[in-house]
């Protein structure tokens, strides 16, 4: 009776796995994560350098890690588990300084970003925008993508979250993809290439020139503003000192459709199926026009906050209130809830307290001195190129972006000063090709999801990812770092 009762609970519990969709390592990583947190606490010696409080901020970056690595918890729950164990472990024992992440003018404006996506995709102008540009482009392999490419960068601006961009042009791609026969050499090769540029590959470039369309991002100029105790990145300064990062774009087209042999390709039936879709929604509402402009006007604050002297946050809060004005919108906050990406924003929320932990605590130095001592001397051409290969090695296991740079934005930061260079230059130039993460197709979520639609091999994305994400790497010190001493951050000169 009671090996029943013991077999009753195991089966109960299985099930309850299996329903809740947790892989085979989500129990075993829950448990890892804790044997990790309590091994760095109870194992690893304080000393002038890394003290109690630090050692309790690491063993929660251990267990984040972990947890993040294994898929143990929610996003969002781990999200909300980093300023509780912060709390508790003597680390940020103040609720203020724990939930710093949570309570910053950035914060808020992501999380305003977010309803305002979920707004587009309750209307679906979304997916209005990317059908409509699409639909313009001529029927060939090589025009879809270009049109593909350049609805991400429309989305981008309109979609804050790579996955959620990822979602939107999944069904686009896919009904593309019927147009080609898998049976068909030029067709399977058509299938491959659409699938990784326009779910996984543009999904993450499209986002890197505005501090808004991509979590890494926020995460990047919170840490450079909080390691030189004042805002040195705002949105217009990030949006100024990134777009040369269009090039990449470039870059990828032909990259893409010169390993996969694909720019001359016919669209069979011409671009009929995505012009299907386009009209299939039927014209503009006018709360699809009240939601565009007021987004618009946003857009427009943003950019001028020097000028206005309103907070990004207050701006983006502000449109809401009056986009939810009763009777301007047919919109009910029923639906817009359930479409905000409410874990992301916890996640991100809980990466910054990290990011604040590991800076007020002094680990964040502690362990780049450690990279110090492994970084070669070859002037800041060669420390710059072997510190963004080492992080893109150290952060393959990585799904999330925002989990990867938080993990290594403090680090980064602190690398800087100890190596001579710029402390802005060097911290995105290194950090902004974790966008272009595409060395296997786990890397990032978005990539992961086009390999999901199981059109191309786990190597084929190798052979056309890991190529692109040196390509970026040379492109970073090549293009941005002298475009970045443009601006006024030359990475050979060290920032008091």
């Amino acid at each position: 009776m009671a090996e029943m009762k013991t077999s009753d609970k195991t089966s109960i519990f299985a099930a309850n796995l299996k329903e809740s969709g947790a892989n085979k390592y989500a129990f075993p990583g829950f448990l890892a994560s804790w044997a990790v947190f309590f091994a760095i606490l109870t194992l690893v010696p304080t000393s002038e350098t890394l003290t109690a409080e630090g050692r309790a901020a690491m063993a929660v970056m251990a267990w984040a890690t972990t947890v993040w690595l294994t898929a143990a918890l929610p996003l969002g729950i781990s999200g909300l588990g980093i300023p509780l164990l912060l709390m508790l472990t003597g680390a940020m024992p103040a609720i203020p300084d724990a939930f710093r992440g949570f309570t910053q003018n950035v914060t808020f404006l992501i999380l305003g970003c977010f309803i305002f996506a979920a707004i587009m995709q309750t209307t679906g102008l979304d997916r209005r925008i990317a059908l409509g540009i699409v639909s313009k482009v001529k029927p060939k392999v090589g025009s879809v993508m270009r049109g593909l490419i350049g609805a991400h960068l429309v989305t981008a601006v309109l979609v804050p979250a790579t996955n959620a961009r990822g979602a939107v042009f999944l069904p686009i791609v896919t009904g593309l993809n019927k147009l080609f026969s898998k049976d068909d050499a030029d067709g399977a090769r058509a299938r491959k290439a659409l699938t990784m540029v326009g779910v996984g590959f543009a999904s993450l470039a499209s986002g890197i020139i505005l501090m808004h369309s991509h979590m890494s991002n926020v995460i990047v100029a919170q840490t450079i503003n909080q390691a030189l105790d004042e805002t040195v990145i705002s949105w217009g300064t990030w949006a100024w000192m990134n777009w040369p990062m269009l090039g990449i774009l470039v870059i990828m087209y032909f990259w893409v459709n010169w390993a996969l042999k694909t720019h001359n390709i016919e669209v069979p039936g011409g671009i009929g199926e995505v012009k299907r879709q386009r009209d299939a929604m039927g014209k503009m509402t006018f709360t699809e026009y009240v939601v565009l402009i007021g987004f618009t006007v946003a857009i427009l604050l943003w950019a001028t906050e020097q000028i206005h002297g309103i907070s990004m946050a207050a701006v983006t809060l502000a449109v809401l209130l009056i986009i939810f004005i009763p009777g301007l919108t047919n919109l009910t906050w029923k639906k817009v809830q359930g479409n905000t990406i409410w874990g992301t924003w916890l996640l991100l929320c809980g990466s910054l307290s990290l990011v604040n932990a590991f800076g007020q605590t002094g680990v964040n130095n502690w362990l780049a001195s450690y990279l110090v001592g492994i970084a070669p001397a070859w002037g800041w051409v060669g420390v710059t190129l072997f510190v963004c290969i080492v992080v893109q090695i150290l952060r393959l296991g990585i799904v999330s972006n925002v989990a990867a740079v938080t993990l290594m934005a403090p680090i980064v930061v602190a690398l800087a000063p100890m190596l001579d260079l710029n402390t802005v230059a060097f911290t995105m130039v290194v950090l902004n090709v974790d966008s272009y993460a595409f060395i296997l197709p786990i890397s990032v979520t978005a990539c992961l999801i086009a390999y999901g639609t199981e059109e191309f091999t786990f190597m084929e994305f190798v052979k056309v990812g890991a190529p692109l994400t040196l390509m970026v790497i040379l492109y970073m010190v090549i293009v941005m770092v002298p475009w970045y001493a443009f601006c006024g951050f030359p990475i050979w000169v060290p920032m008091n």
